[in-house]
Protein backbone atom coordinates (compact mmCIF):
# COMPACT_ATOMS: atom_id res chain seq x y z
CA UNK A 1 0.00 0.00 0.00
CA UNK A 2 2.97 2.36 0.70
CA UNK A 3 4.42 1.52 -2.62
CA UNK A 4 0.95 2.44 -4.32
CA UNK A 5 0.83 5.93 -2.08
CA UNK A 6 4.52 6.52 -3.54
CA UNK A 7 3.56 6.07 -6.87
CA UNK A 8 0.30 7.95 -6.95
CA UNK A 9 1.78 10.87 -5.68
CA UNK A 10 4.98 10.97 -8.04
CA UNK A 11 2.48 10.60 -10.64
CA UNK A 12 1.07 13.29 -9.36
CA UNK A 13 4.27 15.35 -9.19
CA UNK A 14 2.48 17.04 -6.29
CA UNK A 15 2.91 20.73 -7.70
CA UNK A 16 0.42 22.27 -4.75
CA UNK A 17 1.26 21.97 -1.12
CA UNK A 18 -0.23 18.98 0.29
CA UNK A 19 -1.90 19.10 3.95
CA UNK A 20 -1.39 16.31 6.20
CA UNK A 21 -2.37 15.90 9.97
CA UNK A 22 -3.65 20.06 9.35
CA UNK A 23 -0.10 20.84 8.83
CA UNK A 24 1.39 22.23 5.55
CA UNK A 25 3.74 19.91 3.52
CA UNK A 26 5.48 21.89 0.90
CA UNK A 27 7.12 19.82 -2.04
CA UNK A 28 7.47 19.31 -5.73
CA UNK A 29 7.17 16.01 -6.19
CA UNK A 30 9.44 13.35 -4.97
CA UNK A 31 10.88 15.19 -1.73
CA UNK A 32 7.51 15.49 -0.67
CA UNK A 33 6.50 12.28 -1.28
CA UNK A 34 9.29 10.97 0.42
CA UNK A 35 8.00 13.07 3.56
CA UNK A 36 4.53 12.23 3.23
CA UNK A 37 5.80 8.54 3.69
CA UNK A 38 7.59 9.33 6.94
CA UNK A 39 6.86 6.97 9.54
CA UNK A 40 3.61 7.93 11.88
CA UNK A 41 4.14 4.36 13.96
CA UNK A 42 6.57 0.86 13.56
CA UNK A 43 4.85 -2.00 14.45
CA UNK A 44 7.10 -4.82 14.29
CA UNK A 45 9.09 -3.73 12.00
CA UNK A 46 6.62 -2.57 9.51
CA UNK A 47 5.94 1.10 8.88
CA UNK A 48 2.10 3.21 9.37
CA UNK A 49 3.21 5.97 7.08
CA UNK A 50 2.05 9.56 7.51
CA UNK A 51 -0.04 9.14 4.54
CA UNK A 52 -1.82 6.22 5.91
CA UNK A 53 -2.84 8.24 8.77
CA UNK A 54 -3.72 10.75 6.77
CA UNK A 55 -6.09 9.32 5.24
CA UNK A 56 -7.57 7.43 7.41
CA UNK A 57 -7.80 10.35 9.30
CA UNK A 58 -10.06 11.83 5.60
CA UNK A 59 -11.69 8.87 5.62
CA UNK A 60 -13.35 8.80 9.60
CA UNK A 61 -13.94 12.55 9.28
CA UNK A 62 -15.74 11.59 5.92
CA UNK A 63 -17.88 8.63 6.97
CA UNK A 64 -18.65 10.54 10.17
CA UNK A 65 -20.32 13.03 8.12
CA UNK A 66 -18.34 16.50 9.77
CA UNK A 67 -16.65 19.44 8.15
CA UNK A 68 -12.27 18.63 7.93
CA UNK A 69 -10.58 20.87 10.26
CA UNK A 70 -7.14 20.67 12.02
CA UNK A 71 -8.95 21.16 15.42
CA UNK A 72 -10.99 17.89 14.09
CA UNK A 73 -7.84 16.04 12.99
CA UNK A 74 -5.96 16.63 16.18
CA UNK A 75 -8.80 15.46 18.06
CA UNK A 76 -9.16 12.23 16.21
CA UNK A 77 -5.77 11.65 15.91
CA UNK A 78 -4.70 9.20 18.75
CA UNK A 79 -7.82 6.88 18.28
CA UNK A 80 -7.21 6.96 14.55
CA UNK A 81 -3.49 5.63 15.27
CA UNK A 82 -4.75 3.04 17.83
CA UNK A 83 -7.09 1.31 14.95
CA UNK A 84 -4.41 1.37 12.54
CA UNK A 85 -1.69 -0.04 15.05
CA UNK A 86 -4.11 -2.46 15.79
CA UNK A 87 -5.16 -3.44 12.26
CA UNK A 88 -1.77 -4.04 11.15
CA UNK A 89 -1.40 -6.12 14.09
CA UNK A 90 -4.19 -8.34 12.91
CA UNK A 91 -2.72 -8.35 9.26
CA UNK A 92 0.38 -9.50 10.07
CA UNK A 93 -1.24 -12.68 12.67
CA UNK A 94 -3.37 -13.12 9.52
CA UNK A 95 -0.03 -13.36 7.22
CA UNK A 96 1.48 -15.85 9.38
CA UNK A 97 -1.73 -18.13 10.07
CA UNK A 98 -1.71 -18.02 5.84
CA UNK A 99 -5.16 -16.38 6.16
CA UNK A 100 -5.99 -14.07 3.40
CA UNK A 101 -9.22 -12.07 1.87
CA UNK A 102 -9.60 -11.85 -2.06
CA UNK A 103 -9.84 -9.06 -4.04
CA UNK A 104 -13.29 -10.10 -4.88
CA UNK A 105 -14.75 -10.75 -1.09
CA UNK A 106 -12.81 -6.64 -0.94
CA UNK A 107 -15.08 -5.18 -3.86
CA UNK A 108 -18.41 -7.30 -2.79
CA UNK A 109 -18.40 -5.66 1.01
CA UNK A 110 -17.54 -2.11 -0.26
CA UNK A 111 -20.11 -2.30 -2.77
CA UNK A 112 -22.33 -3.34 -0.17
CA UNK A 113 -21.18 -0.46 2.10
CA UNK A 114 -22.24 2.21 -1.32
CA UNK A 115 -25.75 -0.01 -1.24
CA UNK A 116 -26.29 0.62 1.87
CA UNK A 117 -25.58 4.69 2.27
CA UNK A 118 -27.95 4.45 -1.54
CA UNK A 119 -25.08 5.23 -3.78
CA UNK A 120 -22.63 3.32 -5.91
CA UNK A 121 -19.48 2.64 -6.04
CA UNK A 122 -18.31 5.40 -8.53
CA UNK A 123 -20.22 8.06 -6.08
CA UNK A 124 -18.37 6.77 -3.36
CA UNK A 125 -15.02 7.40 -5.06
CA UNK A 126 -15.90 10.50 -6.53
CA UNK A 127 -17.01 11.54 -3.16
CA UNK A 128 -13.74 10.30 -1.16
CA UNK A 129 -11.75 11.95 -3.92
CA UNK A 130 -13.51 15.24 -3.42
CA UNK A 131 -12.04 14.75 0.17
CA UNK A 132 -8.71 14.31 -1.06
CA UNK A 133 -9.27 10.47 -0.16
CA UNK A 134 -7.23 8.09 -2.45
CA UNK A 135 -9.93 5.38 -2.83
CA UNK A 136 -7.73 2.48 -2.49
CA UNK A 137 -7.55 3.75 1.00
CA UNK A 138 -11.14 2.84 1.45
CA UNK A 139 -10.27 -0.53 0.15
CA UNK A 140 -7.81 -1.25 2.69
CA UNK A 141 -9.69 -0.78 5.66
CA UNK A 142 -12.20 -3.14 4.36
CA UNK A 143 -9.69 -5.74 3.38
CA UNK A 144 -8.20 -5.13 7.31
CA UNK A 145 -11.85 -5.50 8.72
CA UNK A 146 -12.54 -8.67 6.39
CA UNK A 147 -9.31 -10.28 7.37
CA UNK A 148 -9.58 -9.86 11.08
CA UNK A 149 -13.30 -11.19 11.22
CA UNK A 150 -11.27 -14.21 8.79
CA UNK A 151 -8.94 -14.43 11.02
CA UNK A 152 -11.39 -14.91 14.47
CA UNK A 153 -13.29 -17.34 12.60
CA UNK A 154 -11.23 -19.80 11.75
CA UNK A 155 -9.22 -19.48 15.04
CA UNK A 156 -11.87 -18.80 17.74
CA UNK A 157 -15.28 -19.43 16.59
CA UNK A 158 -15.03 -23.13 16.43
CA UNK A 159 -14.23 -22.97 20.16
CA UNK A 160 -17.56 -21.58 21.12
CA UNK A 161 -20.07 -23.26 22.46
CA UNK A 162 -23.59 -22.66 23.85
CA UNK A 163 -25.49 -25.20 25.70
CA UNK A 164 -29.16 -25.78 25.69
CA UNK A 165 -29.20 -25.16 29.23
CA UNK A 166 -27.52 -21.70 28.63
CA UNK A 167 -30.45 -20.91 26.18
CA UNK A 168 -33.26 -21.88 28.28
CA UNK A 169 -31.62 -19.75 31.53
CA UNK A 170 -32.01 -16.65 28.76
CA UNK A 171 -35.33 -17.41 27.50
CA UNK A 172 -36.61 -17.67 31.06
CA UNK A 173 -34.87 -14.32 31.72
CA UNK A 174 -37.00 -13.11 29.08
CA UNK A 175 -39.84 -14.40 29.82
CA UNK A 176 -39.63 -13.21 33.82
CA UNK A 177 -38.71 -9.76 32.20
CA UNK A 178 -42.29 -9.76 30.22
CA UNK A 179 -43.42 -6.35 31.36
CA UNK A 180 -40.26 -4.87 32.59
CA UNK A 181 -39.17 -2.16 30.23
CA UNK A 182 -36.65 -3.10 26.74
CA UNK A 183 -33.89 -0.29 24.74
CA UNK A 184 -32.76 -0.07 21.58
CA UNK A 185 -29.04 0.31 22.66
CA UNK A 186 -26.24 1.28 20.17
CA UNK A 187 -22.92 1.03 21.88
CA UNK A 188 -19.16 2.34 20.80
CA UNK A 189 -16.68 -0.20 23.28
CA UNK A 190 -12.77 0.98 23.45
CA UNK A 191 -11.12 -1.55 25.04
CA UNK A 192 -8.17 -1.12 28.10
CA UNK A 193 -5.77 -3.66 28.42
CA UNK A 194 -3.60 -2.36 31.21
CA UNK A 195 -3.99 0.47 34.11
CA UNK A 196 -1.45 2.46 32.30
CA UNK A 197 -3.87 2.78 28.88
CA UNK A 198 -6.94 4.36 30.87
CA UNK A 199 -6.20 7.67 30.50
CA UNK A 200 -5.38 7.92 26.75
CA UNK A 201 -8.04 5.31 26.20
CA UNK A 202 -11.00 7.67 28.33
CA UNK A 203 -9.39 10.59 26.12
CA UNK A 204 -10.47 9.10 22.99
CA UNK A 205 -13.50 7.98 23.95
CA UNK A 206 -14.30 11.68 24.96
CA UNK A 207 -13.18 12.92 21.85
CA UNK A 208 -15.60 10.11 20.19
CA UNK A 209 -18.59 11.84 23.13
CA UNK A 210 -17.89 15.30 21.39
CA UNK A 211 -17.78 14.74 17.58
CA UNK A 212 -21.17 12.49 18.47
CA UNK A 213 -22.28 15.68 19.73
CA UNK A 214 -20.89 17.92 17.82
CA UNK A 215 -23.21 15.97 14.88
CA UNK A 216 -21.21 13.02 13.85
CA UNK A 217 -23.12 10.03 12.61
CA UNK A 218 -22.84 7.31 15.45
CA UNK A 219 -23.44 4.27 13.04
CA UNK A 220 -20.38 5.57 11.01
CA UNK A 221 -18.10 6.52 14.31
CA UNK A 222 -18.69 2.75 15.63
CA UNK A 223 -18.11 1.05 12.68
CA UNK A 224 -14.50 3.01 12.68
CA UNK A 225 -13.56 2.35 16.08
CA UNK A 226 -15.31 0.56 18.46
CA UNK A 227 -14.12 -2.77 19.06
CA UNK A 228 -16.96 -4.76 19.93
CA UNK A 229 -18.62 -7.03 17.35
CA UNK A 230 -21.72 -5.09 17.16
CA UNK A 231 -19.33 -2.40 15.28
CA UNK A 232 -20.23 -4.33 12.39
CA UNK A 233 -24.29 -3.26 12.47
CA UNK A 234 -23.17 0.15 13.22
CA UNK A 235 -23.09 -0.21 16.93
CA UNK A 236 -26.82 -1.46 16.86
CA UNK A 237 -27.53 -3.88 20.10
CA UNK A 238 -30.70 -4.16 19.25
CA UNK A 239 -33.78 -3.96 22.07
CA UNK A 240 -32.47 -4.85 24.92
CA UNK A 241 -34.47 -6.30 28.12
CA UNK A 242 -33.71 -4.25 31.55
CA UNK A 243 -31.53 -5.99 33.59
CA UNK A 244 -29.69 -7.97 30.58
CA UNK A 245 -27.03 -5.55 30.37
CA UNK A 246 -23.56 -5.01 32.80
CA UNK A 247 -25.16 -3.25 35.82
CA UNK A 248 -23.06 -0.08 35.30
CA UNK A 249 -24.84 0.09 31.83
CA UNK A 250 -28.11 -0.69 32.64
CA UNK A 251 -27.47 1.84 35.91
CA UNK A 252 -27.06 4.60 33.08
CA UNK A 253 -29.79 3.30 30.63
CA UNK A 254 -32.28 4.02 33.40
CA UNK A 255 -31.33 7.67 33.88
CA UNK A 256 -31.27 8.26 30.01
CA UNK A 257 -34.12 9.94 27.51
CA UNK A 258 -34.69 8.39 23.88
CA UNK A 259 -32.29 9.79 21.41
CA UNK A 260 -29.65 10.63 24.05
CA UNK A 261 -25.93 9.87 24.67
CA UNK A 262 -24.14 8.97 27.51
CA UNK A 263 -20.42 9.93 29.22
CA UNK A 264 -18.08 7.40 28.50
CA UNK A 265 -19.24 4.38 31.00
CA UNK A 266 -16.12 2.70 32.88
CA UNK A 267 -16.30 -1.37 32.84
CA UNK A 268 -13.81 -3.59 33.68
CA UNK A 269 -12.91 -4.28 30.09
CA UNK A 270 -12.87 -0.54 28.73
CA UNK A 271 -14.91 2.51 28.08
CA UNK A 272 -18.35 2.02 26.30
CA UNK A 273 -20.23 5.22 24.83
CA UNK A 274 -24.09 4.21 25.06
CA UNK A 275 -26.95 6.00 22.86
CA UNK A 276 -30.51 5.08 23.60
CA UNK A 277 -32.56 4.58 20.74
CA UNK A 278 -36.21 4.17 21.88
CA UNK A 279 -37.82 2.19 24.84
CA UNK A 280 -40.82 0.30 25.07
CA UNK A 281 -42.78 -1.73 27.80
CA UNK A 282 -42.71 -5.78 27.01
CA UNK A 283 -45.02 -7.68 26.50
CA UNK A 284 -46.79 -10.78 28.84
CA UNK A 285 -49.68 -11.97 26.37
CA UNK A 286 -47.57 -14.86 24.67
CA UNK A 287 -46.49 -16.57 27.56
CA UNK A 288 -48.50 -20.20 29.23
CA UNK A 289 -47.70 -21.93 31.57
CA UNK A 290 -48.90 -25.23 32.46
CA UNK A 291 -49.10 -26.01 36.09
CA UNK A 292 -48.94 -28.82 38.86
CA UNK A 293 -49.75 -27.64 42.75
CA UNK A 294 -49.41 -30.01 45.73
CA UNK A 295 -51.86 -28.58 48.06
CA UNK A 296 -51.53 -28.34 52.02
CA UNK A 297 -54.60 -27.60 53.56
CA UNK A 298 -55.41 -24.83 56.32
CA UNK A 299 -58.20 -24.83 58.33
CA UNK A 300 -60.11 -21.02 58.95
CA UNK A 301 -58.96 -19.37 61.96
CA UNK A 302 -55.96 -21.87 62.15
CA UNK A 303 -53.34 -20.59 65.13
CA UNK A 304 -49.93 -19.80 64.81
CA UNK A 305 -49.08 -23.56 66.06
CA UNK A 306 -51.15 -25.27 63.17
CA UNK A 307 -49.62 -22.77 60.58
CA UNK A 308 -45.85 -23.34 61.72
CA UNK A 309 -46.56 -27.48 61.44
CA UNK A 310 -48.00 -26.95 58.39
CA UNK A 311 -45.04 -24.56 56.93
CA UNK A 312 -42.69 -27.31 58.17
CA UNK A 313 -44.78 -30.78 56.58
CA UNK A 314 -45.00 -28.29 52.82
CA UNK A 315 -41.10 -27.52 53.51
CA UNK A 316 -40.42 -31.80 53.59
CA UNK A 317 -43.03 -32.20 51.13
CA UNK A 318 -41.45 -29.90 48.64
CA UNK A 319 -37.89 -32.24 48.74
CA UNK A 320 -39.68 -35.59 47.68
CA UNK A 321 -40.60 -33.54 44.46
CA UNK A 322 -38.82 -34.04 41.70
CA UNK A 323 -40.11 -33.06 38.51
CA UNK A 324 -43.65 -33.62 36.60
CA UNK A 325 -43.18 -36.95 36.36
CA UNK A 326 -45.13 -39.12 38.50
CA UNK A 327 -46.02 -35.71 40.60
CA UNK A 328 -49.92 -36.32 40.41
CA UNK A 329 -49.41 -39.46 42.26
CA UNK A 330 -46.63 -37.86 44.91
CA UNK A 331 -49.35 -35.01 45.24
CA UNK A 332 -52.27 -37.39 46.07
CA UNK A 333 -49.99 -38.73 48.63
CA UNK A 334 -48.36 -36.26 50.52
CA UNK A 335 -50.66 -33.17 49.80
CA UNK A 336 -54.58 -32.61 50.57
CA UNK A 337 -57.60 -32.43 48.04
CA UNK A 338 -57.15 -29.96 45.63
CA UNK A 339 -53.68 -30.89 44.61
CA UNK A 340 -53.00 -32.02 41.18
CA UNK A 341 -52.99 -30.59 37.92
CA UNK A 342 -54.09 -26.85 37.34
CA UNK A 343 -54.09 -26.45 33.57
CA UNK A 344 -52.75 -23.82 31.22
CA UNK A 345 -52.79 -20.27 32.39
CA UNK A 346 -51.47 -16.96 31.29
CA UNK A 347 -48.84 -15.75 33.75
CA UNK A 348 -50.79 -12.12 33.75
CA UNK A 349 -53.75 -14.31 35.10
CA UNK A 350 -52.49 -14.67 38.48
CA UNK A 351 -51.80 -12.78 41.57
CA UNK A 352 -48.47 -10.92 41.01
CA UNK A 353 -46.87 -12.64 44.19
CA UNK A 354 -47.62 -16.03 42.74
CA UNK A 355 -46.53 -15.11 39.05
CA UNK A 356 -43.21 -13.20 40.01
CA UNK A 357 -42.48 -16.68 41.27
CA UNK A 358 -43.63 -18.50 38.72
CA UNK A 359 -42.39 -17.08 35.59
CA UNK A 360 -39.23 -17.70 35.82
CA UNK A 361 -39.38 -21.10 37.60
CA UNK A 362 -36.76 -23.72 35.87
CA UNK A 363 -39.23 -26.49 34.49
CA UNK A 364 -40.10 -29.22 37.02
CA UNK A 365 -38.44 -27.42 39.65
CA UNK A 366 -40.69 -27.01 42.53
CA UNK A 367 -41.33 -23.35 44.21
CA UNK A 368 -41.24 -22.43 48.03
CA UNK A 369 -44.19 -23.27 49.66
CA UNK A 370 -46.70 -19.97 49.35
CA UNK A 371 -50.10 -19.11 50.58
CA UNK A 372 -52.95 -19.75 48.05
CA UNK A 373 -56.80 -19.82 48.54
CA UNK A 374 -57.24 -22.68 51.25
CA UNK A 375 -53.42 -23.27 52.93
CA UNK A 376 -50.29 -23.22 51.18
CA UNK A 377 -49.30 -24.81 47.77
CA UNK A 378 -46.16 -25.46 46.15
CA UNK A 379 -46.28 -25.35 42.47
CA UNK A 380 -44.41 -27.00 39.56
CA UNK A 381 -44.20 -25.58 36.10
CA UNK A 382 -44.43 -28.83 33.86
CA UNK A 383 -44.50 -26.49 30.03
CA UNK A 384 -43.97 -23.37 29.33
CA UNK A 385 -44.70 -21.97 26.05
CA UNK A 386 -43.60 -18.73 24.74
CA UNK A 387 -44.24 -18.16 20.71
CA UNK A 388 -42.36 -14.96 21.08
CA UNK A 389 -39.15 -16.80 21.94
CA UNK A 390 -36.07 -17.21 19.01
CA UNK A 391 -34.10 -19.58 20.49
CA UNK A 392 -32.17 -19.27 17.43
CA UNK A 393 -31.56 -15.85 17.96
CA UNK A 394 -30.57 -16.62 21.46
CA UNK A 395 -28.11 -18.82 20.56
CA UNK A 396 -26.60 -16.07 18.07
CA UNK A 397 -26.40 -13.31 20.22
CA UNK A 398 -24.53 -16.02 22.96
CA UNK A 399 -22.62 -17.22 20.43
CA UNK A 400 -21.34 -13.51 19.21
CA UNK A 401 -21.01 -12.15 23.19
CA UNK A 402 -18.87 -15.21 23.90
CA UNK A 403 -17.01 -15.12 20.16
CA UNK A 404 -16.41 -10.96 20.85
CA UNK A 405 -14.67 -11.58 24.46
CA UNK A 406 -11.94 -14.23 22.61
CA UNK A 407 -11.65 -11.64 20.14
CA UNK A 408 -10.74 -8.75 22.37
CA UNK A 409 -8.40 -11.42 24.38
CA UNK A 410 -6.72 -12.22 21.22
CA UNK A 411 -6.40 -8.56 20.19
CA UNK A 412 -4.97 -7.86 23.76
CA UNK A 413 -2.26 -10.37 23.52
CA UNK A 414 -1.31 -9.28 20.32
CA UNK A 415 -0.56 -5.77 21.75
CA UNK A 416 1.14 -6.88 24.26
CA UNK A 417 3.34 -8.97 22.40
CA UNK A 418 4.24 -6.29 19.84
CA UNK A 419 7.35 -4.02 19.09
CA UNK A 420 5.29 -0.79 19.03
CA UNK A 421 7.45 2.99 18.60
CA UNK A 422 5.10 5.86 17.98
CA UNK A 423 6.69 8.68 16.17
CA UNK A 424 3.76 10.91 15.00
Amino acid sequence: MRRFFANFLLILGLPLTVTVLGVAVPGTGPAAAQELLRAAAVINDEIISLLDLDMRLRLAIFAGGQPDSAELRKRMTPQVLRVLIDERLQSQEAERLGITVTDQQVAAAAEEIAQRNKLSSAAVDKLMEGRGIIPSAFLEQVRGQLTWRALVARRLRPSVEVSEDEIDEIARRITASRGLKQRRVSEIFLAVDTVLQEGEILGNAQRLVEQLRAGGSFPALARQFSEAASAARGGDLGWIQEGQLMEELDAVLAKMRPGTLSAPIRSLSGFHILMLRDERQASLGEVTLYLKQVLFALPEGAGEDQKQALSARAEAARGRIAGCAGLDALAAEIGDPGSGDLGTVKPGDLPPRIRDVVISLPIGQASPPMAVPGGLGILVVCERTDSGIDRAKIRDRLSTQRLDMLARRYMRDLRRSANVDIRQ
